[in-house]
């Protein structure tokens, strides 16, 4: 599970931010934080993975809260939600380390995709030494697909970088349709649809294996 503290000021964008954090499936609100000196006190107790932080707060700001943690090494994960949209703040809060910045009003996908992006980037740095360009591109830019490819309809970017991550780490290794959807938890129709619009890339090679009995099954293998 991601620990995430919420700080801010507003009871009720508090409740709604806890809220719509829940609802995530990894993530867990562990505290909450109506300033800047009580995150701190936060952090002093416990590991926090993820910080969900205001800028506008009494006694300390989120900006100098953040400065402040940075300066004792604190190298908690920030996205920052807050009704600043002040190109000197944002500037001063990117120099500072956060992995998103988002202005209120937000909506609800929005928060989500922070998330998500999130999660995919803690999948890819924690737990590896080393991590590949494509995987790298994929974490600190999520918008970067392949050149910002124009997919088919019906098609989504997350989908396909799944599918093809899931083709990088099996290398030169010949898989099934089926075995991508196992793995991945899609459906074959999804699979053969996403691996279709690969072949026609030049990214893959598919073959048809015919058995006694049934439909001829698809397998794929990376091409160089």
């Amino acid at each position: 599970m991601i620990r995430v503290l919420v700080v801010e000021d507003d009871i009720v964008i508090m409740n709604v931010t806890c809220k719509y954090l829940k609802a995530v499936p990894g993530f867990e609100v562990v505290g909450r934080a109506f300033n800047g000196e009580e995150a701190k006190e936060f952090l002093a107790e416990g590991n926090i993975d993820l910080i969900i932080l205001d800028i506008f707060m009494p006694r300390l700001t989120g900006v100098d809260f953040l400065a402040e943690i940075r300066a004792r090494n604190d190298l908690s994960d920030v996205i920052f939600v807050t009704a600043s949209n002040d190109t000197e703040m944002i500037n001063r809060a990117v120099k500072l380390g956060i992995v998103d910045y988002l202005i209120k009003p937000f909506s609800r996908e929005r928060f989500n995709s922070a998330l998500e992006n999130y999660r995919a980037m803690r999948a890819v740095m924690v737990g590896q030494d080393h991590v590949t360009q494509e995987q790298l591109d994929s974490t600190l830019n999520p918008t970067h697909r392949h050149g910002d490819e124009p997919l088919l309809k019906g098609m989504h970017p997350k989908t396909l970088e799944k599918i093809r991550g899931y083709i990088n780490r099996c290398s030169d290794a010949t898989i099934t349709q089926q075995e991508i959807a196992d793995r991945l938890g899609l459906s074959k129709v999804t699979v053969r649809r996403y691996m279709e619009y690969l072949v026609s890339k030049n990214e893959v090679a598919m073959q048809m294996e015919y058995g006694t009995v049934g439909r001829p099954a698809y397998t794929y293998r990376k091409l160089s």
